[in-house]
């Protein structure tokens, strides 16, 4: 453990370090998001969703072993790989497909544990191909203790993140624990792998190292994830106003006539029965009044139902433009409505009743 703290604070730039954290931390939130909104779906929703999961993970993560890589100082120069490194982020998006994919393929807790250990896995897979594409001038020994260390400490927390986040409820504690873990996994591996990463500069060799372009760059690829992951946040936000707003249609439409968009006969029910149990339990008074349309039907047999339809609109809205506080209208079914107030006293009833009968005296047109 000293070894990984040493390595840290002795050989990398702690400024890079914390860029790559926030990194991990915004990835993995967005990557679980997607994931737990991936598990709840099916069909092609499903592969949709575990797609932009893998997406927003494998930028995340590829991201934050770049930049921290970026952040390690060594006593030598460095290159890079171009094709060896965005292999390296080609394997971290299949990989984390396929695992996302296997977690999701039953209900039993242990789909999603392996699920989780591949992610686990393809973590693994991504630092060490980007470690490949990390080229240093000096000799390099491995450390085989810390190399074993790197691969099971992701394996666990994301097999364990996993399966918390595959939930179909997943409540913010959890959630939570499930970021934290994927978090640990995944700083764990890279520092611990860096940890059993040695090398021995030649003879003559020297860093040549610009802070401020190392920084720059490092900078550019971290914006570049941020719109990839927020991309995915995107999608994710953008689905869950959809889904919300088509709810509130729906419970609109199960409450309220369509025709009128008064309150249905249910809801006028339901709204009854609260004020029945509200005066019971404070000695309130309320009044309800039935009004039923008399030679309605003389509409509907002379001019047509589209003119009864649109006499019931005219008539719905003005009712619902004279409501005050406390009153309440519904449309029955056919010509019949009911309306309903609180009161204190007779007077109070009968001014409603006569506001409402006003209605029915002006023309309709």
């Amino acid at each position: 453990m000293m070894t990984v703290v040493s390595c840290i604070t002795n050989e990398h730039n702690l400024l890079l370090v914390l860029i790559a954290a926030l990194i991990c931390l915004f990835g993995s939130a967005v990557t679980l998001r997607l994931l737990h909104r991936g598990a709840s779906a099916s069909g092609g929703q499903r592969l949709g969703w575990m797609f932009l999961a893998a997406v927003a993970g494998g930028g995340g993560v590829w991201t934050t072993h770049f930049v921290a890589m970026l952040a390690y100082e060594p006593p030598a120069p460095v290159s890079f790989d171009p094709a060896m490194t965005v292999m390296s982020l080609v394997i971290a998006m299949v990989g984390l497909l396929i695992s996302f994919s296997v977690s999701a393929l039953g209900v039993t807790p242990v789909f999603a544990l392996a699920g989780g250990a591949l992610v686990g896995l393809s973590y693994s897979a991504m630092h060490y191909a980007g470690m490949f594409a990390y080229h240093v001038v000096g000799l390099i020994e491995w450390q085989f203790g810390y190399v074993v260390i790197s691969i099971l400490l992701p394996v666990l927390c994301s097999a364990i993140s996993v399966a918390l986040t595959s939930q179909r409820q997943l409540p913010m504690r959890h959630f939570c624990w499930s970021v934290a873990l994927l978090v640990v996994g995944i700083v764990g591996l890279h520092f611990t792998a860096m940890a059993a990463y040695r090398v021995t500069p030649l003879a003559g060799s020297s860093p040549e190292i610009d802070p401020a372009a190392i920084l720059a760059l490092a900078l550019a690829i971290a914006i570049v994830a941020l719109i990839i992951v927020g991309t995915g946040l995107a999608s994710y936000l953008i689905d869950t106003n959809v889904r919300t707003d088509s709810q509130e249609k729906l419970r609109h439409m199960a409450a309220h006539d369509a025709l009128t968009g008064l309150p249905n006969r249910p809801n006028f029910t339901s709204h009854l029965s609260r004020l029945v149990q509200e005066a019971g339990g404070h000695d309130r008074k309320f009044a309800v009044i039935g009004v039923d349309l008399n030679r309605f039907k003389e509409i509907n047999d002379t001019l047509g139902h589209s003119a009864g339809d649109e006499a019931l609109r005219i008539i719905s809205r003005r009712m619902a433009q004279c409501l005050q506080d406390d009153e309440f209208v519904a449309r029955l079914g056919g010509d019949e409505f009911a309306a309903v107030t609180k009161c204190a006293s007779r007077s109070e009833v009968s001014a409603f009743s006569n506001r409402l009968a006003e209605i029915f005296n002006r023309p309709i047109r």
